[in-house]
């Protein structure tokens, strides 16, 4: 029996959401509706609960009819992915429906509808990027390795020749680490502004007709690192509150 799939990610420079029917039985999957947002400059949490809505509306689809939930966990955004994942758990607890946990290099991968061998990347900053490496087919992105925070040096390093001589880069880490890439693949690459509707969808639909659920109590988000925060980076704008009474 067909259930809706509702799927978000807030990991990237984009609010990326999408709606469509799952048959686990069957093993289809069909999409209805996809939204893509720029978020870039401006928060997305602020704006995530409002998209929601607007899209179960033009689709016709209340949120008590939801089947199931699908979640970019990062790596990427800190914030973006708590966020993303608080929504979500909220949803499927609410709805007690069952929460699919997507890696958000997946979704990137499927950006933009590219077919063959991909490496999504999204700059981690301070000289990494989060990485890894599919393949995209019609049942969607299939993972090829785990994702990395690492220098690009080091994740060329460790991909087969054959791969990299036939894949293309894509993502928003592309634009950072462009002179870094072998010429080809370069040339092959695609700067993409972060995650979209459809590749969100080829991610969502794959794991929600071929993955087991997420435990919704325990599913985190993906940092693959400390925050700027914990490494002690980040310059406090206002001294810390002391409480009188301690």
């Amino acid at each position: 029996m067909a259930t809706w799939l509702l799927a978000l990610d807030t990991s990237t420079p984009r609010t990326a959401l999408a709606l469509g029917r799952i048959d686990r039985a069957a093993g289809t999957a069909q999409p209805v509706a996809e939204a893509t947002h720029d978020d870039r400059g401006r928060p997305a949490s602020a704006e995530l609960t409002t998209r929601i809505s607007a899209l179960l509306a033009a689709a016709g689809v209340a949120p008590r009819e939801l089947g199931s939930i699908a979640c970019g966990l990062g790596p990427g955004m800190f914030t973006g992915s708590r966020v993303a994942l608080a929504t979500a758990k909220g949803l499927a607890l609410g709805l007690d429906c069952p929460l699919f946990g997507l890696s958000t290099l997946a979704i990137v991968a499927g950006a933009e509808r590219v077919r063959g061998p991909v490496l999504a990347l999204l700059d981690a900053r301070r000289g990494d990027v989060y990485a890894a490496p599919f393949r995209l087919g019609d049942d969607g992105p299939a993972r090829l390795a785990d994702d990395r925070c690492c220098p690009l040096e080091q994740v060329l390093a460790e991909l087969p020749a054959e791969f990299v001589a036939e894949a293309r880069a894509i993502g928003p880490g592309v634009a950072a680490v462009a002179s870094a890439l072998p010429a080809e693949l370069r040339d092959r690459s695609l700067a993409v502004p972060g995650a979209d509707g459809p590749g969100l969808w080829a991610a969502a639909a794959r794991a929600a007709l071929r993955e087991a659920h997420a435990d919704v109590a325990t599913v985190d988000a993906v940092y693959l690192r400390a925050s700027y925060a914990e490494l002690g980076l980040n310059t406090p704008k206002r001294p810390p509150y002391r409480s009188p009474f301690v």
